[in-house]
């Protein structure tokens, strides 16, 4: 009798509530401590990749009164089994707690990576900007999200049912939305501002680290493609707007339990599917950065009267290419760590994640190498390190669920595609886009999330998303790749109109744009009052102050 009692406590799943509404008025426990997490009666923290011996109603929701009967009698029966159980699911919890923790702290290193790659691909004279944007809209950003971002990104999220982080994200239980027919559409949370002591539980805690710095990741992608040209007030506007705002709304329709998700209860009947953020976290910073640089204009002297552009150069392109190894470190916490744990039925899913997610970033690499010398007649490194982070923005959303071979493919696609788009942007579009983060985050983002509805085989186990595996086109699965399509649509429309929109009026005020002379000068002076390098002329090469070409005596 103690077997059957404990695979049942230890296999519980419950069903998801996806009528989006208030929470009850008694609020779930808090525990911040982490004490209590992991008890049987934690029904979020068992057995998230079983199947459904919660008791529900006839709608399919969880019935809490007749659930808690059940296991109080299952405790009267078997009180050895139901402490074990309880004992077993704590741990198991407390694994996916620090997984998902140290997972967060190697993403916030990216931001090291950022920053090197983006100072790096800038011109000398306006450096020291660069690094600072990069530097500063952590904490900007962050104090955004943790005022009011966090709150309208997960602050419904409780009603979407468990998770791999514990009962406490049941507190997260207020999201408004607009009622079609039966269903009610999700369109923002409203609880959990500032990390108020009502929803300050160690799950919530471990949850808001970890998408904090996902949150920096598409904060900062903006901040290349704008460089050596706008003014820093308008950056710090920038960082309270993308981590309030823009960047939480959309997460909230895709990964907070809004609209994008709750497509599987519309006609399409598949929801909108990002596993680690392709759309979420790289399309929004791509495409955002497509509007900044279009309002904002290109640098001066970057085109011709006759339309033709001038190459500027980065002034160190090996920082560059250091700061790309640091950011593909990084993609090892940001794709694997989106399981959320790394214990529990399916949760071992993080060693393939790991390896779709190197092999794409590789074949990215490869395939931009070979473009760059079939167009250029050279090996561009500018080419191949933006080729690796194509492959690897493209592999974020389907990672967990494609195999080796289709990473492979996925990510040589998106090596080309990017320097493709690369030109394109800026021959054809005469957008001025220094890093080329439009083509590499704006460009790759969506096409990863095509991918998703392309190339998803339906061996990853359903716990990922939806209680179902997830398949593509290609793998008979249309459906799917309808929901990618209105994803990939909703973020370009979201990202570009909305920062089109605050760009223009900070354009308007006249705050947007830095002055003529102290573009010409350098950005380091005029706004951060030192250099990133002593005066010195680099024979050769040009001054470490203006940038400019010096010939070599």
């Amino acid at each position: 009798m103690v077997a059957p009692v404990l695979a049942a406590v230890l296999l519980l799943g419950v069903g998801a509530h996806t009528a989006f509404a208030d929470g009850p008025d008694d609020e779930p426990a808090i525990d911040v401590s982490g004490t209590k997490v992991g008890t049987p009666e934690d029904l979020a923290g068992v057995g998230v990749g079983g199947g459904s011996l919660a008791v529900l109603d006839k709608d399919g929701v969880l019935d809490a009164d007749a659930t808690a009967k059940m296991f109080a009698d299952a405790q009267a029966k078997e009180p050895f089994a139901y402490n074990l159980a309880a004992y077993v699911n704590q741990n198991r919890i407390a694994i996916n707690f620090v997984w998902v923790l140290v997972c967060g702290y190697i993403v916030m290193f990216m931001q090291a990576g950022f920053a090197m790659v983006e100072t790096g691909f800038c011109r000398a004279k306006s450096a020291m900007q660069v690094m600072m944007t990069n530097f500063m809209i952590y904490g900007v950003g962050m104090l955004a999200y943790w005022a009011v971002g966090f709150a309208i990104q997960f602050g419904g999220v409780g009603l979407t049912g468990p998770t791999n982080l514990g009962a406490g994200l049941l507190a997260l239980n207020k999201e408004a939305g607009i009622t079609i027919g039966d269903t009610k559409w999700g369109l923002f949370g409203y609880k959990g501002f500032f990390l108020g002591p009502n929803v300050l539980d160690v799950g919530v805690a471990v949850l808001f680290l970890f998408q904090m710095v996902f949150m920096d990741t598409a904060a900062t992608i903006l901040t290349g493609a704008v460089a050596e040209r706008w003014r820093w007030v308008s950056f710090l506007i920038w960082g309270v707007v993308i981590g309030g705002f823009i960047y939480p709304v959309f997460g909230n329709w895709a990964w907070g339990g809004g609209w994008l998700f709750q497509l599987k209860d519309s006609a399409i009947g598949r929801p909108y599917v990002d596993f680690a953020g392709s759309g979420v976290v790289h399309s929004v910073g791509g495409w955002t950065a497509f509007a900044a640089a279009m309002v904002l204009g290109p640098r001066l002297g970057k085109y011709n009267k006759d339309g033709s552009s001038n190459a500027m150069p980065g002034h160190n392109i090996n920082m560059a290419a250091i700061g790309t190894f640091i950011l593909a470190f990084g993609w090892f916490g940001f794709n694997p760590g989106s399981t959320l744990g790394a214990s529990g039925s399916g949760n071992l899913r993080i060693g393939e994640v790991a390896v779709v997610t190197m092999l794409a970033g590789a074949a990215g690499s490869v395939t931009a190498m070979a473009f760059a010398k079939m167009t250029l007649g050279k090996y561009d490194p500018g080419y191949m390190i933006n080729g690796i982070l194509a492959g690897l923005v493209a592999i974020t959303a389907p990672s967990g669920y494609v195999s080796p071979a289709l990473a492979v493919l996925i990510g040589g696609i998106a090596g080309v595609l990017t320097c493709w788009a690369m030109g394109f942007i800026d021959r054809v579009l005469k957008i001025d886009d220094p890093v080329g983060a439009i083509a590499v985050h704006g460009v790759s983002g969506v096409f990863g999330i095509l991918c998703v509805g392309l190339f998803a085989d339906g061996t990853a186990p359903d716990y990922l998303v939806v209680g179902y595996p997830i398949k593509g086109l290609f793998f008979g699965d249309g459906a799917q790749f309808v929901a990618q399509l209105v994803g990939a649509v909703t973020v370009i429309v979201w990202s570009f109109g909305t920062s089109f929109i605050l760009f223009s009026i900070l354009k308007a005020m006249g705050i947007f744009r830095s002055s003529p002379e102290d573009e010409m000068a350098g950005l380091d002076i005029p706004e951060m009052g030192t250099h990133a390098y002593p005066p010195q002329e680099i024979p050769g090469y040009g001054s470490a102050m203006t940038g400019e070409f010096v010939p070599a005596r």
